[in-house]
């Protein structure tokens, strides 16, 4: 409801902008879970329940408001990836590490489900894939060194940081998957489940292939 005539719009403009663009950017963020690439300057207004000169006093247009929203939501699983990647390097046994953060991640995904949407869900946009594509490029370079470290503590065999590098990609990979599995209503996975799968694959292999 937006109260008396002008209210809600005069309220907002004693917003701190900092405020009100987080506010706005949230609000375009539902709009464009619902309307994908059809989300529009006059529909984010009014989700936001401020009149379009606010709006355009946050955002000067509607592809810089969306960047924005891309960026803030990638960084946000970036920050979410590397705090789990921290408390992993404490950890002295890489598969119990590598399981925590599997772990944190998808309870991230759990407890984020519209930021993965936007970036991982089925209609994304060109300019919103390079954001997805820097997210991940910023993870597999945060998880090479890691895996590195697991795999020749000493960094004198050949080939190891290759090799660290191709796991960190593929862990990335499965990390993505696991986060679309979680978004999908049916099954009903948890965290840990996913992150004992993608373990296990990590860890030996799956056994049934075993010649």
């Amino acid at each position: 409801m937006t109260g008396a005539k002008g209210e809600k719009p005069e309220r907002a403009q004693h917003l701190p902008l900092a405020v009100r663009k987080e506010l706005v950017l949230d609000a375009a963020l539902r709009v464009s879970l619902r309307d994908g690439d059809a989300v529009s300057m006059d529909a984010v207004a009014a989700e936001a329940g401020v009149a379009k000169t606010v709006l355009y006093r946050c955002w000067s247009n509607r592809e810089t408001m969306l960047h924005a929203l891309d960026e803030r939501e990638s960084s946000r699983l970036a920050e979410q990836l590397a705090t789990a990647l921290d408390a992993a390097q404490a950890e002295s046994d890489p598969a119990r590490a590598l399981h925590g953060v599997l772990v944190a991640y998808f309870a991230a995904v759990r407890d984020s489900p519209d930021s993965y949407r936007l970036l991982y869900g089925t209609r994304v946009r060109a300019d919103r894939a390079q954001a997805v594509q820097g997210s991940r490029s910023r993870a597999i370079t945060r998880l090479t060194p890691v895996l590195h470290g697991w795999l020749d503590g000493s960094g004198s065999r050949p080939g190891s940081e290759r090799r660290a590098s191709a796991l960190a990609a593929l862990a990335v990979g499965a990390a993505e998957s696991g986060a679309r599995l979680l978004l999908d209503p049916e099954p009903d996975w948890s965290p840990e489940e996913l992150a004992d799968s993608v373990r296990t694959l990590f860890a030996g292999g799956v056994p049934a292939f075993d010649d």
